[in-house]
């Protein structure tokens, strides 16, 4: 029996039938369709008809060909493929159809699109270096009295200044210079030192008037010139410089036992003469001590002053108090400064 739209629409023989049965494969979905309703079925046809093949009543869709793709139809027969074909129309699908109303939904603005901000590039902060160690600080050494002394001597050297050297300025030194000029010293031989010092002394011990007078007289050019280079150094430095210089070398003369000449500047300010020494100065100049020894003359001069009365030394005291007056404003003019101290009497010398 064969089906299309829920009826039979044709029979087919028996020898058909079973052939059809055995080549169920052969089917496809497109050629049998599933029975609409089989109530219909046995309204329309014979009973003995569904029990020939109980395959007919509810067909195998079964597909046991997998694996081979279905042949596409040729170009020459019109038909098209499965997916083509037009599916049926219902009742649904024409409501589906109906054409909507005229009438259009207003449209939405776009809304704006909102600019994506850059992303802001990632920062890679660097590695903290790390931190430097702090360095220990060096124990101070403690120096000794000894090195403390020699600190403070060295530092007196220093204030004291060194005076410049001057060329030879008497007779003597003037010939022996010319006399080691062309000679080269050695330490031993006729060449040495002591040697040429001692022969130059024996020919300077015998010199004529003539040649004596000639070295006298650049012994005293050589003064002059030492003198004028000395004035120069001097004025070179500022008056309190040399005021300086001359308490370095003094307190060196104190702590050493070398000798350091106190510097000569006409610039210093003069101390104080107090009224004691104006006395003694007094008494050198009457000739009562002549022949007398210095220590002797003092004693004596010392035992007069206490004697005296009071009228007696105002005199010399008031001299002292103008004297006084007189070193506050050179002080301050010099030095630019106030007198530190009340200055002590200095002496005639």
């Amino acid at each position: 029996m064969i089906f299309q739209g829920g009826r039979a629409i044709g029979r087919l023989p028996q020898l058909s039938l079973q052939c059809l049965g055995g080549r169920r494969a052969a089917l496809s979905s497109s050629n049998v369709e599933r029975v609409a309703a089989l109530h219909n079925v046995f309204q329309t046809q014979h009973i003995f008809d569904l029990a020939l093949k109980p395959s007919l009543i509810t067909p195998n869709f079964r597909r046991t060909y997998a694996g081979q793709p279905v042949s596409r139809p040729k170009a020459h027969t019109g038909r098209t493929t499965t997916a083509a074909r037009k599916a049926p129309t219902t009742s649904k699908t024409k409501a589906a159809k109906k054409p909507a109303s005229k009438t259009k939904a207003p449209k939405a603005k776009p809304k704006a699109k909102s600019k994506a901000k850059p992303k802001a590039k990632l920062r890679i902060k660097p590695k903290p270096k790390p931190a430097k160690k702090a360095k220990a600080k060096p124990k101070r050494k403690v120096l000794t009295e000894a090195q403390k002394n020699a600190a403070s001597i060295k530092k007196l050297k220093i204030a004291a200044l060194q005076s410049p050297g001057g060329v030879p300025s008497n007779a003597w030194t003037v010939f022996l210079g010319e006399a080691s000029k062309g000679a080269t010293t050695g330490p031993k031989g006729n060449n040495s030192l002591g040697s040429i010092s001692s022969q130059a002394s024996v020919e300077y011990k015998n010199l004529s008037p003539e040649r004596l007078e000639h070295y006298n007289h650049l012994a005293n050019q050589n003064k002059a010139a030492n003198a004028k280079a000395y004035r120069q150094w001097i004025e070179s430095h500022t008056p309190t410089v040399i005021y300086e210089a001359n308490l370095a070398r003094h307190n060196l003369n104190r702590r050493q036992k070398k000798r350091h000449n106190m510097l000569q500047d006409h610039r210093q300010v003069k101390g104080v003469t107090g009224a004691y020494t104006r006395f003694y100065i007094d008494r050198q100049a009457s000739g009562d001590f002549k022949g007398l020894k210095a220590k002797e003359a003092a004693r004596l001069a010392g035992r007069e002053w206490k004697g005296l009365s009071a009228s007696e030394k105002k005199p010399y005291e008031d001299a002292q108090k103008q004297d006084q007056a007189r070193y506050a404003q050179e002080v301050k003019t010099v030095y630019n400064r106030d007198v530190r101290h009340r200055p002590q009497a200095a002496s005639a010398a």
